[in-house]
């Protein structure tokens, strides 16, 4: 990590302000201040123990400090009268650090030690500036730079479990705070500070089951039932009876304006669940990224279609084989598929989750 730029003026400011008269000339002493330990780039941990010392003998010493490394304005340090001092850098953070020193009657002052533990850039949260959404959404928050040994973000100032990465995903109201780990002082928290707020509002994302005769819906406290992403006039309850094989959706509403629609579920009237043959096919990986794979009975051939949650094609039936290429889904947004598979006279359903 880089000084700050108001470390460099303070050290220039040192350079352009010290009294002549105080300095080491005065008296011809060597007196500087030996660290330790000397840390690499001066870099300290607020968390560290320092001791700084004279090697020479005097006949009288008193240290001071201050905070613009000039000569004037030092601060004497209480019972800080022997050759040796040791500090916790914590107390003080950036300061410069002199010893006063006398022998034969003459004074002077050394020149001073810097002692640094404010190197470290805090973190900053990046966010788009939408703050409102409906529940199911999600805003994804990230760390807008620098490198951190690790990570934590807190939601209400309580820290979330698993939430250990450069990113996360928002899925609930409250305030989010970043805290970081740098790499030179792992023990040292560094924070964003105030966080973005989040207000996440409107019915749950409904879920459907389905028991061989009906379908039912969670969440609402209204509903519209859909087949094959058309509207069925007067389908309107948490529940509904099918009628006709096909995919089914349902959305829920609240009065606002977040009408979450539920993952697709493919229902055959005539049979009874899955066919025989299902399981020997399967569908991998699951949440999906930029590609997906379908592990089917060697030398079988089969058609596969896809559906998004309002049970429009997002891919067009074509055949496939066993050990076929996969199948991109890079171009698919972010939510819940239905993938059928025709095989044997019959089909299957397998739910795909799109991250």
């Amino acid at each position: 990590m880089l000084k700050t730029i108001n470390h460099l003026a303070i050290l220039l400011a040192f350079v352009f302000s010290v009294n002549p008269a105080a300095l080491p000339a005065q008296c011809g002493f060597e007196s500087d201040i030996n660290v330790e330990p000397m840390a690499p780039n001066g870099v300290y941990c607020s968390y560290d123990t320092v001791k700084m010392s004279i090697a020479e003998p005097f006949d009288n010493y008193q240290w001071y400090y201050n905070f613009d490394g000039s000569a004037n304005g030092l601060m004497p340090i209480g019972g800080a009268g022997g050759p040796t001092l040791e500090i916790p850098v914590g107390d003080y953070g950036y300061a410069f650090f002199f010893a006063e020193l006398t022998r034969d009657d003459c004074t002077q002052l050394s020149e001073p030690a810097v002692i640094d533990s404010w190197v470290f850039a805090p973190p900053a949260i990046q966010h788009e500036p939408q703050s409102e959404y409906c529940r199911g959404d999600s805003a994804l928050i990230t760390n807008a730079f620098g490198s951190y040994a690790s990570y934590q973000w807190l939601r209400d100032y309580e820290p979330i479990d698993g939430a250990t990465g450069p990113e996360y995903w928002v899925k609930e109201s409250g305030t989010y705070v970043l805290n970081v780990f740098p790499f030179e002082c792992p023990e040292t928290v560094l924070t964003s500070g105030i966080g973005p707020t989040f207000s996440f509002s409107g019915p749950q994302p409904p879920t459907i089951s389905w028991d061989g005769s009906v379908l039912t819906a969670t969440s609402g406290p209204e509903y519209q039932w859909f087949l094959n992403g058309t509207p069925i006039d007067g389908a309107t309850g948490q529940s509904y009876t099918p009628l006709e094989s096909g995919i089914y959706t349902v959305r829920a509403s609240d009065g606002s304006n977040c009408r979450p629609i539920s993952g697709p579920i493919s229902i055959v009237i005539s049979g009874a669940g899955q066919p025989a043959w299902a399981r020997q096919f399967s569908v991998f990986p699951n949440p999906v990224g930029d590609a997906l794979y379908i592990r089917a009975p060697r030398d079988a051939a089969f058609e596969v279609r896809a559906l998004n949650a309002e049970g429009k094609e997002v891919m067009p039936r074509q055949l496939l084989h066993a050990g076929a290429p996969a199948i991109p889904t890079g171009g698919w947004t972010k939510g819940v598929y239905l993938l059928q598979v025709h095989y044997q006279g019959e089909a299957a359903g397998y739910r795909v989750v799109k991250q």
